[in-house]
């Protein structure tokens, strides 16, 4: 089955836009995968470990899906935990926008952060929407925001490329990528798209994951596990002293026992 791609992402993309499009696919897939993954094996009646895994999974599975290509280069903003990819022209940015199916037209974006003001730089202007009345020095005192940290070196005539997504625990609804300015309220003013990825059905792995607990190898001293096994301890014997003998004191067998001075109360997490 043939894709087609629209001119902007080739215009971004260059050849590599077909490639982009159907790796963002996978990675969202594996993305889904991994934070299910993560749940299963903590058993938690909550969801915050999908949640946790899917928020770094986003990032992190998108890099390895991108990494090889000719001219990817991985960008780490500043004060962020994770890097964006930027292929070609273009800045790539996934997020969440629902966990149910819903009208990505309507989607926004999840917060105004320092961040997506400093990658919403390399977005289209919103356009001016004259008002009934135009207040003098209206906007004027709004802060212009320069990327910091490796988005400082992103070249100028980058174009961000968004790519919302809506999923929860039990699946990965749906995805599309497209080109937007910020509007306002956090809203998207999509100037392409947003068009739909492919979700293939298939999960890729690029390194090592843990499956299961291998093996421990025991050591010769604890190769016995059974209560009788062991080596028997070392007994000291000591006899009485006469004047204990005398006066009838009974012989000492045990130790006192001491009472322990720290309780869980104690512990820090």
């Amino acid at each position: 089955m043939s894709v087609s791609i629209s001119p902007w992402a080739t215009d971004v993309f260059g050849k590599q836009a077909l490639v982009v499009q159907t790796s963002l696919g996978q990675a969202l897939r594996n993305m889904q995968a991994n934070a299910q993954a993560a749940q299963e094996q903590t058993d938690s009646r909550t969801n915050h470990t999908y949640g946790s895994a899917r928020w770094q999974g986003q990032f992190e599975r998108v890099h390895e899906e991108l990494k090889d290509l000719p001219g990817a280069l991985p960008v780490k903003p500043f004060g962020f935990p994770f890097e964006l990819m930027l292929v070609g022209r273009g800045l790539i940015y996934p997020f969440l926008y629902a966990k149910t199916t819903s009208d990505v037209r309507t989607a926004r974006i999840p917060s105004e952060s320092r961040l997506v003001k400093e990658i919403f730089t390399f977005a289209p202007e919103p356009p001016h929407v004259q008002a009934v009345f135009d207040l003098e020095g209206f906007g004027e005192s709004m802060e212009a925001v320069e990327p910091r940290g490796g988005l400082a070196t992103v070249p100028p005539n980058t174009r961000l490329v968004l790519v919302p997504f809506a999923c929860n625990a039990s699946e990965l609804l749906e995805a599309h990528w497209g080109v937007a300015a910020l509007g306002e309220d956090r809203h998207l003013m999509w100037e392409t798209g947003p068009e739909p990825l492919a979700l293939p059905r298939t999960v890729t792995s690029h390194s090592r994951r843990l499956t299961s607990v291998p093996v421990q190898p025991a050591s010769p001293e604890r190769e016995h596990t059974s209560f009788d096994g062991g080596a028997q301890p070392a007994l000291t014997l000591t006899s009485r002293a006469d004047v204990d003998r005398q006066r009838d004191i009974p012989a000492l067998t045990e130790a006192e026992p001491v009472e322990d001075q720290t309780s869980e109360d104690d512990a820090t997490d």
